[in-house]
């Protein structure tokens, strides 16, 4: 029987014999598309100072992102991804296969390669959609000539979170421009994830002080700030750090976008309950916003992705209707 590889308290069916190797790019290709783990430093970023901790936490993420974004571009194997999960905490093990994820997409950008992106999507997709499928959302940012062919790749059902990775890369890096811009030209509901990943991406330049984010949306177009709210409740939850005050401090700023950052919040919680990295400064802070324990609600929120037909599935519209089903919850509890 074949063994399983263990990596935390995740299980991950390895992949057998050739789907396991991988060849890195050239190393002059390497050196170029390497990425310095200083520049997530907020130092560098220029974002707001926030409170040391927060600040340490914030850094630490992005650093496990590129240490996940870095390993694709020397990995002989995808055994190589999993060793290195396993070294990852519960609270960093989910950036690092986003950081992962974006490296697929760009290293298969490359001429006369073996696909990347779909292995790991196999090894990974099940255990992490969110974070893979918003991962292979920053490589669009730089290769947008790449963006159909990106999205063909990606779970039907998920595949709008490669906008809202587009919409925290370019938050992230690009704060003022995307703040006093214009909003990139995406059509339908594209143009709300951007905006979703936009909020994550406040979370990380506002310090992750719940006020300073509340002060940024508030200079957003009204029709944007539901779903910067969104952004703002998943990043709330998945990385953090905030206790219950921060989350009902939220609610009480968000106002009629309550429901949206319940949604962003409820979407994390279930990534990180389906990731089995629940951190336990979250378990009361859910309940605060919640009135129901992490397990319940990932369980509703799994329970309601369940019975999206799938003629919504088919025509594009299941991941938005999934959203307002977790938000008409919230709304009636």
């Amino acid at each position: 029987m074949e063994q399983r590889a263990m990596t935390g308290t995740v299980e991950i069916q390895p992949l057998a014999g050739q789907a396991d190797r991988l060849r890195p790019p050239p190393a002059v290709i390497r050196k170029f598309l390497a990425l310095d783990p200083r520049r997530v430093e907020f130092r560098v970023r220029g974002f707001d100072l926030a409170d040391k901790s927060h600040e340490e936490r914030l850094e630490s993420i992005g650093k496990a992102f590129l240490r996940g974004y870095n390993l694709t571009l020397t990995a002989q194997s995808f055994g190589q991804f999993r060793q290195a999960m396993a070294q990852e905490t519960d609270l960093l093990r989910g950036f690092f296969i986003e950081g992962g994820a974006m490296g697929s997409a760009l290293v298969d950008s490359l001429p006369f390669r073996k696909p990347m992106l779909p292995r790991y999507l196999q090894l990974f997709g099940e255990q992490y959609p969110i974070l893979i499928h918003a991962g292979v959302g920053l490589t669009i940012s730089k290769l947008s000539w790449r963006e159909k062919g990106i999205l063909a790749e990606l779970d039907p059902f998920y595949r709008w979170l490669a906008y809202d990775g587009l919409g925290y890369h370019n938050m992230y890096f690009e704060p003022e421009k995307t703040l006093t811009g214009p909003k990139r030209a995406l059509e339908g509901y594209a143009s709300r994830a951007y905006d979703q990943g936009a909020g994550r991406g406040i979370w990380f330049t506002s310090g992750a002080d719940v006020g300073k984010a509340a002060a940024t949306i508030a200079t957003m177009a009204t029709d944007r700030q539901p779903d910067l709210w969104a952004g703002v409740g998943l990043a709330l939850c998945y990385a953090g750090p905030a206790g219950a005050q921060a989350f009902l401090d939220a609610k009480r700023l968000a106002g009629p976008c309550a429901a949206d950052l319940a949604t962003g919040v409820a979407i994390a919680c279930t990534a990180r309950v389906k990731d089995q990295s629940l951190l336990p400064e979250t378990r009361e802070a859910i309940l605060s916003l919640w009135e129901k324990t992490p397990e319940a609600l990932a369980e509703r929120v799994e329970a309601l992705r369940q019975s999206i037909p799938a003629s919504a599935v088919a025509d594009g519209t299941a991941y938005a209707a999934w959203r307002a089903d977790i938000a008409r919850d919230f709304s009636g509890q």
